[in-house]
């Protein structure tokens, strides 16, 4: 976030910015973390593997490195490991997923909450 947050600094829309960066990022996280549990079902490994490529791609941007490991790991196994069971790395991804949901809402909150000077 802090790279993010420094792009939108002397800005009288930076709060705007980030939030609508925010905003775009999770539906955009919401909508491939669901495609993958649908890509799953049909035994789509190499569908997988590229959603995930796919997430990885925008964690760092954010500062989401656990989640940024867990689908690398996801794409590899994926990948590399035709028979292998996804679902173990699937769930770690999506509970990161989660917690990354939450803080990226409360980031969010935290600055677009007005600030009180007056008592």
């Amino acid at each position: 976030m802090r790279a993010i947050t420094q792009l939108a600094e002397g800005d009288d829309q930076g709060d705007k910015f980030i939030n609508e960066i925010i905003t775009v990022f999770l539906a955009d996280l919401d909508e491939r973390v669901s495609r993958i549990g649908d890509l799953a079902i049909q035994g789509d490994r190499a569908g997988v593997a590229a959603m995930a490529h796919a997430i990885k791609g925008s964690c760092g941007h954010f500062g989401a490195l656990l989640l940024l490991q867990l689908t690398r790991d996801l794409e590899i196994v994926a990948k590399k490991d035709q028979t292998g069971p996804l679902q173990p790395a699937i769930d770690a991804m999506i509970e990161e997923a989660e917690r990354v949901r939450a803080a990226l809402e409360a980031y969010r909150s935290e600055r677009s909450a007005p600030t009180s000077g007056a008592t």
